[in-house]
This record gives C-alpha cells, sequence and structure tokens, in this order.
C-alpha cells in the first residue's frame, strides 16, 4: 500500500475523531445526518471536480511533453493522478458501505453508532484532502 495514502487515512481518522469528539460534547448529530444523506452526492461531484482538474492538468503536461519530449519524466505523475481516482471510487463504495452498515436492521457485528459517525466524517475528510492534492497540482503545473 502506498505511504501516502496510509498518511491521508491516518490523518482524516484523526481530524474524524476531533470532530465527533467535539460533537458528541455539543450532543449535535447535525454533521452525521447530513453527511448521511448526502456523502455519496458530495463524493461523487468532488470525483467530478477532480477529473475535470486532473484533465486541465494533463493537457499542460501533453503540451511539456511535446515540447521536450520528457514523457518519462511525468510517469509518477500520472501513476498519482491515476491513484487519486481509485481513491475517490473507493471512498464512494465506503461510505455506501459505512451508511448501509450503520442502518442496517440486522448488523452483521454490533459497532457504537459513533464509530460509524467517525468513520463517515472520515471519509469525507479524505475526499477533502484528494481535492486539495489536485488543486495543488493546478498550481505546480502552472509554475513548471
Amino acid at each position: 500500500m502506498n505511504i501516502g495514502v496510509l498518511r491521508t487515512t491516518f490523518m482524516s481518522l484523526g481530524a474524524a475523531c476531533a470532530v465527533q469528539f467535539f460533537l458528541h460534547q455539543i450532543q449535535s448529530d447535525f454533521i452525521f445526518n447530513f453527511l448521511k444523506s448526502n456523502i455519496t452526492n458530495l463524493q461523487v461531484a468532488l470525483l467530478a471536480v477532480n477529473t475535470a482538474t486532473l484533465g486541465i492538468v494533463l493537457t499542460k503536461i501533453r503540451e511539456i511533453i511535446d515540447q521536450t519530449g520528457q514523457r518519462a519524466e511525468f510517469e509518477s505523475t500520472r501513476n498519482e493522478m491515476l491513484l487519486s481516482i481509485k481513491e475517490q471510487v473507493a471512498l464512494v463504495a465506503v461510505s455506501l458501505l459505512i451508511v448501509a452498515l450503520e442502518s442496517a436492521k440486522n448488523p452483521p457485528i454490533a459497532v457504537p453508532s459513533e464509530v460509524f459517525q467517525a468513520t463517515l466524517i472520515a471519509s469525507f475528510i479524505y475526499s477533502i484532502f484528494v481535492l486539495y492534492d489536485t488543486a495543488k497540482s493546478v498550481f505546480v503545473i502552472l509554475d513548471y
């Protein structure tokens, strides 16, 4: 597994636990209920934005390759872009699984609701990290 994926996973889980702790302290379930109803739409929209952004970045990279002929220089960049798409598709699947398990009448395992809440928040935070990473790539390529 990619070290960047692990780092982002743990950062997302840590941030989600902090958010969940805060929400538990103020006794609010608004964010969880909002995400539970909208997470798939939000993540698919972020996937669409990131895909469009990556298309713009790839167009610029293609121009640079055509000018310099250094295709190999951008192979790792291409692989990272593909990884980000895979991450986002996996996040949609994970979010759907979390919502399905949380709302199950007869769940296969007994897990406290707070765990489902924190993991759903973590999934959303991870999606935001991917969006941020993609946005950074635009500025990097503009400076090239």
